[in-house]
């Protein structure tokens, strides 16, 4: 396992903070893509889809959900497709929906248009989404694909290996 320093800089003072790559995947420095070492095609699609997946997908889900399993797969939740733990007709607080500076009328907010306070103490979020909405199957197709690009989001070896492990088990095989 490899590990490598990154240096802090807090309060003047300087800190060696060791990071184990097993908690960044594809052992490269979080957000940071560095230069390839060969031909690699950074288009348009590749860019896009590293913007999706930086800023479109939820994949703050797992830390709302403290320790829960969510009750919904991970193409839904990435997608806030439903309610994280499948909670029907669940609201809790939010915004009032109806005109309510009108001079003189008080009181409009518990006879129409106002979302409710329910909430049941889990402090999870409620789905903010149409939960009704079936997707297609180009959107599974499309998440599977950025599914893998989040895998290796932060990869320094661009598909390549960084050591000579996989040139050994080559030459082990062709040596008989």
């Amino acid at each position: 396992m490899t590990s490598f320093v990154l240096k802090n800089i807090y309060s003047n003072n300087l800190t060696n903070t060791i990071i184990s790559s097993q908690f960044y995947l594809g052992r490269g420095i979080k957000g940071i893509m560095p230069n390839p070492t060969e031909k690699h095609e950074n288009d348009d699609e590749f860019a896009k889809i590293r913007y999706t997946l930086k800023n479109a997908w939820n994949t703050t889900y797992i830390s709302q959900l403290k320790g829960k399993k969510p009750a919904n797969t991970p193409f839904r939740v990435v997608n806030n497709s439903g309610d994280l733990l499948s909670r029907e007709n669940y609201s809790c607080g939010g915004p009032c929906q109806t005109f309510q500076s009108r001079p003189g009328v008080y009181g409009l907010r518990g006879h129409f248009g106002a979302i409710q306070n329910l909430c049941d103490g889990t402090n999870i979020p409620p789905a903010s989404c149409n939960v009704k909405y079936v997707a297609d199957s180009s959107d599974y197709i499309r998440f599977k694909k950025n599914q893998a690009v989040n895998r290796n989001f932060n990869d320094r070896s661009f598909g390549g290996d960084d050591y000579s492990s996989s040139q050994s088990a080559y030459r082990a095989i062709r040596r008989y």
